[in-house]
């Protein structure tokens, strides 16, 4: 009785989720529902008691179709990147005579030429290890590289790779300066980076599909179609979901959101940094000023700066973008603070003027500038009076983001 009263509450709440999407639009709104087809650059769209509604690729910043579910601590997988950046997440990966057979974490199976595999990192369930393998991924090199764990400690060779056998045991490797090539063993190796040149044939990448599994494609094209999923990466590989099954996420913001913080500011002025007594100066990228999640008025944003008073912090814009969207207020976790003005000038032009000051523990305030042409933004963080002590005065700016 108890496992049959189970399945109903689980389909239930599946059913539930089945209109617990979100649909993100270039102009900051939300609107909940699911996707009913795509196809032609546009995205139809059902939410709970209205009418299906077109919305253009061009207005969506991003849709998130449905949770991504919790993965066992116990889970192992690999990660097999691709040269046209698509990510894999394979729960077993075997490479034979110059193909990779890969069975996909969450379903499905692919075989690929190991020419158009990037990077492999075995056992990267590990968090410490994926850090540790995107650092070395962005280092200058000019050969392949072969990395084996010792002790729990990376040892990273460069050389040449060469092709696996029929067995899918062992991959030729000839370190640098020499003339050696041995056979290693797959079961020792803890990561696999082949240095490759650029292909020019890639198309466009239109958005990032992230599904159920964790793997993450590069899509040149999606579409819906009869409840059917189907994605083309830039590279041209083609991945269909079966009925029922798909993305979890789709995130187009590509070429239409810039987050502040993943630009490189012109300038940043601050006459009280190499002040002894100051806490931290800032600015502090996607933090707050502990260096922890910056989180306002109960909401948490993985986006962001934090700012202390008498910053001033100025970006090229180019003329590119048409709005400047943001939450301002106080960390929850940061006390003092305020009050304070936040001022934002486009080209030496005040666009906004505003105080802030605590009202109890927890103050976040949404704010939009238009900023159509803007080349020079200048974002500057001020005490609200002259003779106010400056100690402890700051502003996060939460989901801080130009839209174009």
């Amino acid at each position: 009785m108890r496992s049959i009263l189970l399945t109903i509450i689980g389909s239930l709440l599946a059913a539930g989720l089945a209109l617990a999407g979100e649909l993100k639009l270039v102009d900051g709104r939300a609107v909940l529902g699911e996707p009913v087809k795509i196809g032609g650059g546009v995205v139809t769209w059902k939410s709970t008691g209205q009418p299906e509604q077109a919305i253009p690729l061009d207005q969506i910043v991003c849709l998130d179709i449905f949770p991504f579910p919790a993965r066992s601590l116990s889970e192992a997988w690999t990660d097999l990147e691709l040269t046209d950046g698509t990510t894999l997440r394979a729960a077993k990966a075997g490479f034979r005579s110059g193909q990779v057979g890969i069975d996909l974490v969450g379903g499905g199976q692919i075989e690929l030429p190991v020419k158009t595999v990037a990077n492999v990192l075995f056992q990267a369930q590990r968090e410490e290890w994926r850090k540790d393998w995107t650092t070395r991924l962005a280092q200058r090199r000019r050969r392949d590289v072969l990395a084996v764990l010792r002790q729990e400690a990376v040892n990273a060779l460069e050389g040449t790779l060469g092709e696996t056998d029929a067995e899918g045991k062992t991959i030729l490797f000839t370190p640098s300066g020499t003339d050696r090539t041995v056979p290693v063993p797959l079961a020792n190796i803890h990561g696999l980076i082949f240095e490759r040149l650029p292909d020019a044939s890639l198309a466009p990448v239109i958005g990032r599909v992230t599904d159920a599994g964790g793997s993450v494609w590069l899509a040149s094209e999606f579409s819906l179609e009869g409840g059917k999923w189907k994605v083309k990466t830039s590279g041209g590989l083609t991945r269909e979901y079966a009925s029922g099954t798909g993305p979890s996420r789709i995130d187009l913001s590509r070429g239409k959101v810039a987050y502040l913080s993943d630009l490189k500011w012109m300038r940043v002025t601050d006459p009280l940094a190499a002040d002894p007594f100051r806490f931290r100066a800032g600015p502090t990228l996607d933090k707050n000023l502990d260096l922890g999640p910056i989180r306002m008025g109960g909401t948490t944003y993985a986006k962001g700066l934090a700012l202390a008073a008498t910053t001033e912090v100025e970006y090229d814009l180019g003329g590119e973008y048409r709005d400047f969207r943001l939450m301002a207020g106080f960390d929850d976790a940061v006390s003092g603070g305020g009050p304070v003005v936040l001022r934002i000038e486009g080209d030496g032009k005040e666009l906004l003027r505003q105080t802030l000051a605590r009202q109890g523990r927890r103050v976040s305030v949404p704010i939009v500038v238009p900023v159509k042409d803007v080349r020079r933004l200048t974002i500057t963080v001020e005490p609200a009076s002259a003779d106010d002590v400056v100690y402890g005065h700051h502003v996060h700016l939460g989901d801080a983001r130009l839209t174009r």
